[in-house]
């Protein structure tokens, strides 16, 4: 048996694509939604990661780097790709056993990084 949870947040940010020949060009923001998903072997208590430990770290780092700000400052060229694989990295380098992270752009768009 295979099991993964997942954990939902939202933050806010702006952002500018320099190369986009469209409106993405100009200074504009998101209401990002981002979703990490955990997997492995439930410890003795039944879980993968306790709900709580993800949302302390999302709370400390995540949301510390990424909301209300600049994304240009905190990454280059921040597409929704780049955004989510930093997010991703970040979860893995705390040691949380992250599978995948789905970030939101937009309410039809997202993009989705997985360890292969």
């Amino acid at each position: 048996m295979k099991t993964t949870i997942t954990y939902e947040f939202e933050f806010h940010a702006a952002h500018q694509l320099h190369w986009h020949s469209g409106p993405c060009r100009n200074l504009h923001g998101h209401s990002y939604r981002c979703e990490l998903t955990f997997g492995g072997e439930l410890d003795d208590n039944g879980v993968i990661v306790d709900f709580d430990a993800v949302g302390d770290f999302v709370d400390t780092h995540i949301m510390a780097r990424y909301d209300h700000t600049y994304l240009n400052e905190v990454l280059e060229n921040p597409t929704a790709e780049r955004i989510a694989a930093a997010i991703f990295d970040d979860v893995e380098g705390s040691g949380l056993p992250v599978v995948g992270v789905r970030l939101w752009e937009t309410r039809t768009s997202s993009a989705i990084v997985t360890r292969e």
